[in-house]
């Protein structure tokens, strides 16, 4: 039987149609697979990094609607009926996301939005001396105190007209409000977003056996090998992605995470299961699958009435067609006949076609949504950028604020150590400053103030760090100063600054105690040395620099 020519047409054309399917098949997942999980992976990380970022701008609003009412100089009075109108109006504006609003006076009395009132115990809530230098304070997850579910604490500090501590104003944010922002960030159909505290702490997920119960490990999992190596990368970067498998379901997943700027240690991570990454391309290839068994079904019918003659245009296709799969960007041209033998040229034509069309449609969606997502990028960048500007600068003087002296000492500190060079802090503090304030009204006393913060630029280096510490306290950085040479560049500064004359109130001098670091010491003690200088600098007759 296998003797005859047909026969042999048929088995060659058998094999040579299977292995065509076969190599097609593992051509296009080949080529494909890789870049789609590329693209897909891009694409889920830009919208991790977008959530993550409204959910920062969202807890900053919070920050803003307090601080708004904060200010507000009749709060600062004690005055109740005013203050359970403010709550209530938190509350209100709120517009749902706030499951309480809360007032703590100067002695540590709870006030709530619906007039519960009690004592301050919980160690996470800040107040006192512990809000000297913050602008605001959002706790980890806690027990509500009177409604007794899960809550985010967002809370700002109510300062006197001396800049002390005299109250704070909170909200109660719930995890319910969280999950429900949540919930519409989905990368596919089955993806979903979760988040975990500072604490590693689950608080947000679809699975509520996990919530409030599970933390994140750097130790392999059971249930999720691989995650481990995710948690790893959480500690060293703000972004990225990984796989690991879900051992309940023995199916691998992807998921990508990014650090939550205005929640410090939250991070959220977007999960997808890596077969649904590829269902386009399984389409595709089951797309492939299907034509190609039933063409090849109809061709085998009437292969078997073919002859010799037919051979050579087989053989031309076949060819034709390794061409068409090896070669990207070639035009299947196929064999001009007819016969079957045509029918099944203007078939695979039609089938490269269609893989070329579903190829171009997938990387036009890909592109559309990710010019989208950069467009929306770049206005979160903006309002960021704007953000950092707002937290890290002091509104009167210009000068950085203590907490962006705080975030740029480390660097300096470890270029310091890195260069083997030497840093010195001095701690600045205008002379009977007090006195101006009374004499000449708070007003002069700014002016004052942003006279000499501009003094202190026009006269430093630009490498010197200069801070506005608190009230009528600079503190100042110097980069590659010696104990002596830092002393003898402030002193002028001293002498040049005692001999001007301001037109309303006079002389205006300044004390400073000034200390270079020593190997190994923390930055508590070192500040410790040179706020004791500033005070002997202080006792013994003021305009003048001590050094420790």
């Amino acid at each position: 039987m296998f003797q005859s020519i047909k026969a042999k047409v048929i088995t060659i054309f058998s094999l040579a149609m299977i292995i065509f399917t076969c190599l097609l098949l593992t051509i296009v997942f080949i080529n494909e697979r890789e870049r789609v999980l590329d693209l897909e992976l891009e694409k889920s990380t830009d919208i991790s990094k977008m959530h993550a970022n409204l959910l920062s701008q969202e807890f900053a609003q919070y920050v803003a609607m307090l601080q708004m009412v904060s200010d507000n100089p009749q709060l600062k009075t004690n005055d109740k009926p005013f203050i359970m109108q403010q709550l209530q109006r938190l509350m209100m504006i709120g517009k749902g996301n706030f499951i309480n609003a809360i007032y703590v006076d100067k002695n540590f009395n709870l006030t709530d939005v619906l007039g519960h009132e009690n004592k301050v115990t919980n160690p996470l809530f800040v107040h006192g001396e512990q809000w000297r230098g913050k602008e605001y304070n959002i706790t980890v997850l806690m027990q509500s105190q009177f409604e007794k579910k899960p809550v985010i604490i967002v809370a700002v500090p109510i300062l006197n007209n001396q800049q002390e501590w005299i109250g704070s104003i909170a909200v109660a944010v719930p995890i319910s409000a969280l999950t429900k922002k949540l919930s519409p960030i989905k990368l596919t159909k089955q993806s979903y977003a979760w988040l975990v505290d500072s604490n590693n702490l689950i608080v947000s997920h679809p699975s509520e056996k996990l919530v409030l119960k599970s933390t994140l490990s750097t130790e392999e999992s059971k249930s999720y090998p691989g995650f481990y190596k995710i948690v790893k990368q959480i500690n060293l970067q703000d972004h990225g992605y990984g796989r690991y498998m879900d051992a309940a379901i023995n199916e691998s997943k992807i998921v990508t995470f990014s650090k939550v700027d205005y929640l410090p240690g939250w991070t959220l991570f977007v999960t997808t299961k890596e077969s649904e990454i590829f269902i386009a391309i399984y389409q595709i290839l089951y797309n492939i699958l299907i034509i190609s068994s039933i063409l090849m079904a109809v061709f085998l019918i009437f292969i078997s009435q073919l002859s010799n003659s037919v051979t050579r245009p087989i053989i031309k296709l076949t060819k034709e067609i390794k061409v068409a799969v090896s070669s990207k960007n070639h035009d299947f041209e196929g064999v001009n006949s007819k016969d079957e033998i045509g029918q099944l040229s203007k078939a695979f034509k039609g089938s490269f076609k269609k893989i070329r069309s579903h190829t171009e449609h997938l990387e036009k969606v890909v592109n559309e949504r990710t010019e989208e997502i950069s467009t929306k990028n770049a206005l979160l960048s903006e309002q960021n950028d704007k953000l950092e500007e707002l937290v890290s600068k002091d509104p009167l003087t210009h000068l950085y604020n203590r907490r962006a002296f705080m975030s740029l000492l480390d660097k300096e500190l470890a270029r310091a150590k890195r260069h083997g060079a030497t840093i010195t802090l001095a701690i600045l503090d205008i002379d009977h400053f007090k006195k101006v304030n009374d004499t000449f009204g708070h007003n002069e006393g700014d002016q004052v103030l942003c006279w000499f913060a501009n003094e202190l630029v026009n006269n430093m280096r630009t490498e010197d760090l200069i801070c506005r510490w608190g009230g009528e306290e600079f503190v100042i950085l110097l980069w590659e100063a010696s104990a002596d040479g830092a002393f003898n560049r402030m002193d002028q500064i001293r002498e040049k600054i005692s001999k001007i004359q301001l037109d309303t109130v006079g002389q205006i001098t300044f004390s400073t105690g000034m200390v270079t670091m020593k190997e190994g010491e923390e930055f508590k003690d070192w500040l410790h040395r040179a706020d004791d200088a500033l005070y002997k600098a202080k006792a013994t007759g003021r305009n003048r620099i001590v050094k420790n």
